[in-house]
């Protein structure tokens, strides 16, 4: 305040200027801490030629024609970027990761650094094609099947075998209390399952089991059952198809009902059921 009573406000914003700051408040932030997982999986366990064999009959995909176009001259050699390509064209880089991918070069690059794809190929079409098979006619091939690509689509947690007889003996009270009870409890994983991918999150696995007179499930039960039927090489994913199959057998007095006598299109009687009536 000055001499005459008025009030010096310059001199009050100066004063108020250098104690308070101008700095803007920081951001709130979310830092990602994961947690750490030392369980070991089955894909671990596989080599990178494997896992490309089985995405490469799982997705019938052919790569020595998409090799070549990297190689004008059909030498058989092309760079590391260019194999990282071609798996991107395919789609199988996704399921290539990077240790795979520097596990999969030193075996096929020669003394100048070129990836001899030509080999790589014929240890990829190995599973499904035999060389020269034309010059034996007699020859008998079977076909892929599901334990072919088993590979490549399952990842499981590999557990001791302590954990595995808990498993089993978990599994026998499960079962045998659905057998008692005549429990259905395929209906309740089916609502959970929106896309019919036959997998489920592991809360919900919990809450239909919880729901279905299983409410003595406990923590460590949970988690042991999704050591075993998450399959897709994480803790979340719950594949409750297999864990019914496990659980839910049919009786050996059980019979499959008589097949339907009406067509499953068209609606009108088959005449195959009319003459077994006749008959």
């Amino acid at each position: 305040m000055t001499e005459q009573g008025d009030i010096h406000f310059m001199a009050m914003h100066n004063d108020i200027s250098e104690v308070t700051s101008h700095e803007a408040p920081p951001f709130p932030r979310s830092d990602l801490i994961l947690k750490p997982d030392h369980s070991e999986w089955s894909q671990s366990r596989i080599t990178a030629v494997d896992k490309i064999r089985s995405k490469a009959v799982e997705k019938r995909v052919r790569l020595y024609e998409h090799f070549q176009d990297f190689d004008p001259l059909r030498k058989g050699f092309c760079t590391a970027s260019q194999v990282k390509t071609v798996f991107t064209i395919l789609n199988l880089a996704k399921d290539i990761g990077r240790v795979d991918f520097e596990q999969l070069i030193p075996m096929y690059t020669r003394d100048d650094g070129l990836f001899c794809y030509k080999d790589f190929c014929a240890d990829v079409d190995r599973e499904f094609c035999v060389p020269n098979l034309e010059r034996d006619p007699l020859a008998q091939r079977s076909m892929p099947d599901a334990s072919s690509t088993m590979a490549a689509r399952r990842n499981k947690v590999q557990l001791t075998h302590d954990r595995l007889a808990q498993w089993n003996l978990e599994e026998d009270k499960i079962r045998s209390r659905i057998k008692t009870n005549r429990i259905n409890i395929l209906p309740a994983f089916k609502d959970m399952d929106k896309t019919n991918n036959g997998h489920i999150s592991v809360n919900q696995f919990y809450r239909v089991m919880v729901a279905n007179g299983f409410p003595s499930l406990s923590e460590e039960e949970v988690v042991l059952l999704s050591n075993i039927y998450c399959d897709l090489g994480n803790h979340l994913d719950y594949n409750y198809v297999d864990f019914m199959k496990r659980i839910d057998v049919p009786d050996e007095t059980w019979r499959s009902p008589w097949p339907s006598c009406r067509h499953p299109t068209r609606g009108t009687i088959l005449p195959s059921t009319l003459m077994l009536g006749a008959r």
